[in-house]
């Protein structure tokens, strides 16, 4: 199976290496290429990655300026390095990859085309807020792999400059074979410093209160990952 993988970033360098660390860490160990599409100014510094990953950086024509939506720009520049025969991975610059979700992905990518995680988990590590947003239809693109009809939809739909909701828009128009899980393997983080991020999860009154410890039952060790970006009490 040919796998691809693909990060659109800039100016998120903390997110890039925790990134790096979440990926050199999958129990999914065979050879995969890892597309990076990096719009921003200074370039961000790569990690170094295991044997079998080949990494492929892009630097686009256009640089991200605050207020900017490049998402699907940066998607669709680095799709064009993606075959069509290829199951590709959405790996996103700000979430944590727990080790079994690019292996269980793979596994279920044989019986759909378009897969996902259900019930996607959020936190925000500098308000130490978190929410569960109810997803029985769609998958955040973070949580997406697709493969045949489903990648040539997304392509179509990037190309054609899909700014909002584009992982609503890819799962509400696509009408082959499509599976949501409950593996709970991403779990988005909000927050980090550089690049504001555009979703509802960066604001201030985002979620509940974090007391029970919830990042460290989700994501276990990875948790002191975050520890630093703590807002001051």
């Amino acid at each position: 199976m040919n796998i691809c993988a693909l990060t659109p970033t800039g100016n998120r360098p903390e997110g890039l290496a925790l990134l790096g660390e979440y990926i050199n860490a999958q129990s999914y160990a065979h050879a995969f290429r890892w597309i990076i599409v990096d719009d921003c100014d200074p370039a961000t510094r790569i990690p170094f990655m295991r044997t079998g990953i080949d990494v492929e950086v892009v630097r686009p024509d256009w640089r991200w300026r605050p207020g900017m939506n490049t998402q699907a720009a940066s998607m669709a520049t680095g799709l064009v390095l993606v075959p069509d025969d290829a199951t590709l991975f959405v790996l996103e610059d700000d979430d944590v990859y727990l080790p079994d979700y690019m292996i269980t992905m793979r596994e279920a990518i044989a019986c759909a085309e378009l897969i996902g995680e259900k019930d996607a988990r959020y936190y925000n590590v500098t308000t130490r807020r978190w929410r569960v947003l109810p997803g029985r239809v769609h998958s955040s693109m973070a949580s997406t792999v697709v493969r045949g009809a489903a990648l040539t939809l997304l392509k179509g739909l990037c190309a054609n400059g899909m700014t909002k909701m584009l992982d609503l828009n890819l799962w509400k128009t696509f009408g082959g074979n499509k599976m949501l899980l409950s593996a709970h393997n991403v779990i988005g983080i909000k927050g980090l410093p550089g690049r504001a991020g555009i979703g509802i999860g960066h604001r201030a009154s985002f979620g509940m209160i974090d007391k029970d410890n919830t990042l460290k039952l989700w994501v276990g060790d990875y948790a002191d990952n975050y520890d630093i970006f703590k807002a001051a009490a």
